[in-house]
């Protein structure tokens, strides 16, 4: 896991797929740590739209619906990685999903998912 993440966090609610067309190209999800009483989002950006190389920006985190914005966000920008963590959200009283929006400079709009709510 991601320095910043506890390690004892676990999935809460489904994986949802972010679609480039009809293209699978991300998995978002939400992790939930009892230990640390934070939220997690994540993304995991699939091998197969890796092996493109087209650089992207990316932003994960914890979509509140009590608050209606998304906390715990990390940013990442003209990234090839596959693997992203949101910074922990102090969300666990509210119902939430993850989130994830990926972004290509030379596209329009953006590809993005989010998790089922949890409350």
């Amino acid at each position: 896991m991601e320095a910043g993440v506890c390690a004892d966090a676990y999935q809460i609610g489904t994986t949802s797929y972010a679609y480039r067309g009809t293209e699978q190209i991300a998995s978002v999800k939400q992790f939930y740590s009892p230990e640390c009483d934070e939220n997690y989002g994540y993304v995991w950006v699939w091998k197969s739209f890796l092996d493109k190389k087209i650089k992207f920006d990316l932003q994960v985190g914890v979509w509140s619906y009590d608050r209606s914005t998304l906390l715990g966000v990390r940013r990442e920008y003209d990234s090839l990685n596959q693997e992203f963590w949101g910074n922990g959200a102090d969300t666990v009283d509210d119902c939430t999903s993850g989130d994830g929006t990926l972004t290509i400079a030379s596209e329009p709009g953006s590809y993005a998912a989010r998790t089922s709510k949890r409350c």
